[in-house]
């Protein structure tokens, strides 16, 4: 019965809708492919299901939520859902939530196993995607919808909304030491960090032997996802960091390493690539990988074999509440790291679409950025992607940190190559 009373509702909302000409920003009709539609392009299509679930209110989606009757399920990879689901259920009583903690590096496969079960469980999936997994696996393969709110994407940068409905921005920066460098940071670029490397011998070391690394360098792993995007994205990016080598050193890029390439079905990297140059060059170079942020950090702090960088996420800066000596890298030019936004998708089949919408207009603050919980995400290394909201307690602007919104469609061709060259390439140093 509930079931019923919901579809009846839903066909009088569309109904109000068309007679108003289909919502505060128009219509342009149904998908007319097999391709889900994502970015700016998407916010005027109705869904399949002939609601135009952009252009709704969230007093309208909490009239069909409540109708829908059952409980919002929201899978998510951070305990900040947990808190946002506890206060819409103050503001919204009539609906039921439920909060479940997922690891990031699983969600993908549950969600997908779900699909394919015909067993939707989540409603909603909140989750970072740096490597353009979620877009290339779940979006395009409409396992996930993106739900675009209208009145909000007004406020969010285009860029940003390509691949889907971004609730935050965050990065994974370089760390360095401010007792050893209390002047700021000490490095322009990523070139910086490869430092010492010898064209001649292709190595760290010169013709008598000698180690020239200035760096030492401490990670979490390479090859994790968030770690391995960015060098992705730097390959993409070869024409900017060409560019950036000629403008600093007044001379072209020597590539190295052409020869080192054994490309084949499972992995392929360009050839002349800056990227990739700079890839190899880190490569060679003598580093050691963490489990831990936290670690990372600490070795950072410590520095005690010299000059030390750390790469890791941004949220552990909180370690200087503990009295570590540590800074974000900042300002590296073409880029200092690639925007690693939170995504918020709608499960695609799942029991209760409006319900799902409600929770993530609430999540991004609704039309006006106070209707809701976006001073939820304020957190240390976390960014508005809001123009008409700020976040405060990074102590950064967004534009002075320098991020790079990704390109996932390329950042996906290169994405496993990383890993599988990370391991060839690493287990050759001299």
């Amino acid at each position: 019965m509930k079931k019923t009373i919901a579809l009846l509702l839903i066909l009088l909302l569309v109904l109000s809708a068309a007679a108003c000409g289909g919502g505060a920003g128009g219509s342009t009709g149904s998908v007319t492919d097999d391709t889900p539609k994502t970015g700016v392009a998407a916010i005027n299509v109705i869904g399949e299901d002939g609601i135009d679930w952009n252009h709704m209110s969230m007093e309208e989606l909490y009239e069909m939520a409540k109708q829908e009757g059952g409980v919002v399920k929201i899978y998510a990879t951070t305990t900040d859902a947990n808190t946002a689901k506890k206060k819409i259920a103050r503001d919204y009583p009539d609906v039921q939530w439920e909060f479940v903690q997922c690891d990031t590096d699983e969600v993908k496969g549950m969600i997908e196993r779900d699909y394919d079960s015909g067993k939707v469980y989540a409603d909603v999936l909140l989750v970072k995607d740096s490597s353009g997994e979620i877009y290339n696996d779940l979006v395009l393969y409409d396992i996930v919808k993106v739900y675009y709110p209208a009145a909000i994407c007004e406020h969010i940068s285009a860029d940003l909304l390509q691949y889907g409905m971004p609730l935050y921005s965050t990065f994974n920066p370089w760390f360095y030491n401010t007792r050893d460098f209390p002047d700021g940071v000490p490095i322009q670029s990523w070139w910086d960090i490869v430092k010492g490397y010898n064209t001649d011998t292709m190595s760290y070391r010169d013709a008598n032997g000698n180690d020239t690394q200035y760096w030492h360098i401490y990670t979490k792993g390479i090859k994790a996802p968030s770690y391995a995007a960015l060098w992705a994205q730097l390959i993409v990016d070869s024409d900017a960091l060409k560019a950036q080598y000629k403008e600093q050193y007044g001379e072209d890029l020597v590539i190295t390493y052409t020869d080192k390439l054994q490309n084949n079905s499972f992995k392929s990297f360009p050839e002349d690539n800056a990227g990739v140059e700079l890839f190899w060059r880190f490569s060679q170079m003598k580093s050691y990988e963490l489990n831990d942020g936290d670690a990372v950090v600490t070795a950072v702090n410590e520095s005690v074999n010299g000059p030390t960088l750390g790469l890791c996420s941004a949220s552990k800066l909180d370690n200087r509440e503990m009295g570590m000596d540590i800074a974000w890298v900042t300002g590296l030019s073409p880029y200092t790291a690639q925007d690693a936004a939170a995504y918020v998708y709608v499960a695609s089949g799942c029991d209760n679409p409006a319900g799902a919408r409600l929770y993530i207009s609430y999540l991004l603050g609704g039309d006006d950025g106070q209707s809701g919980c976006y001073a939820t995400f304020d957190k240390l290394g976390h960014w508005s992607v809001r123009d008409d909201v700020t976040y405060e307690k990074s102590g950064f602007e967004y534009k002075d940190v320098g991020l790079k919104a990704p390109d996932f469609e390329k950042i996906f061709e290169y994405y496993s190559s990383v890993g599988s060259y990370w391991d060839l390439w690493s287990s050759w140093r001299k």
